[in-house]
């Protein structure tokens, strides 16, 4: 069930400007202050995954693969060359392999 939380997580920061800069800013914090608000919780791995940023291990996860690399753009835009973030994001998502998506 968690999925669908991280999922969730990751729309709301695709789309309010706010939080895509709150969580850029601190990214443990806001995850933290987010969680509290919800009644469904992030697994452990999952909260630290979003807490350092770590596309590679949300993707593994089962993370949405479309809202994921939007997500992986707009927190990383600033900090990594696109080229560069391309060819990272898909590398990372070739050794997870395929995981399962279903939330």
């Amino acid at each position: 069930m968690s999925k669908y939380v991280v999922n969730k997580f990751i729309h709301l920061v695709n789309m309010n400007e706010w939080a895509e800069k709150e969580y850029k800013a601190d990214p443990a914090a806001f995850v933290d202050k987010w969680e509290k608000g919800e009644k469904l919780k992030l697994s452990a791995e999952e909260r630290d995954a979003l807490a350092t940023r770590d596309y590679g291990k949300l993707y593994a996860l089962g993370a949405h693969p479309f809202m994921l690399w939007s997500f992986t753009e707009a927190v990383w835009v600033d900090e990594i060359p696109r080229e560069e973030l391309v060819k990272d994001y898909k590398e990372k998502a070739a050794n997870a392999g395929y995981p399962n998506f279903k939330t």
